[in-house]
């Protein structure tokens, strides 16, 4: 009787990834989420600043233009009589508006025989980061962090 004969057969050599190797892969696209979301968040935030700064110095030139084409020379109440001077654009809202993500509420009058206006512009996002602007018939730009800006708060350089 012949002894039989064991064949080896080569064992094909797996592919895939290990346990480890995911482990790593993971990690490192968490840390770099970790560092990329806040600063885009941040960017939007800038981004979205930036916008209702431009928005609210078209106003002011609204503003401006319809106190002179105003035979009472008085300001506008209404952000949709200032939209007939062009600088404004067309939307929903007459003393109430939102515009980039900000409420913007507009008071107009008459105050000591001076007439006067102004703007509060709220972000309706919740980050407490956001900046609250504030610019009145002065036109010097307010803002405050965290909270309503008033007359008093800190203006932005020109």
């Amino acid at each position: 009787m012949m002894p039989s004969v064991i064949s080896f057969k080569p064992r094909k050599k797996q592919s895939g990834f290990t346990l480890v190797e995911i482990i790593v892969v993971v990690a490192i696209i968490s840390l770099l989420a970790a560092v990329a979301v806040p600063a885009y968040i941040s960017f939007i935030q800038r981004a979205k600043e930036t916008a209702i700064v431009a928005y609210l110095g078209k106003v002011k030139k609204a503003q401006e233009t319809h106190r002179l084409e105003n035979a009472a020379d008085r300001y506008s109440g209404s952000f949709d009589e200032l939209e007939t001077t062009g600088f404004v654009e067309g939307a929903v809202g007459a003393a109430t508006r939102v515009a980039n993500e900000y409420q913007l509420d507009l008071s107009a009058g008459v105050s000591s025989g001076e007439p006067f206006w102004n703007i509060l512009a709220d972000p309706l996002s919740l980050n407490p980061k956001a900046r609250h602007f504030y610019i009145d018939q002065t036109g010097i730009l307010r803002f405050a962090v965290g909270a309503p800006a008033g007359p008093g708060s800190q203006s932005m350089a020109p």
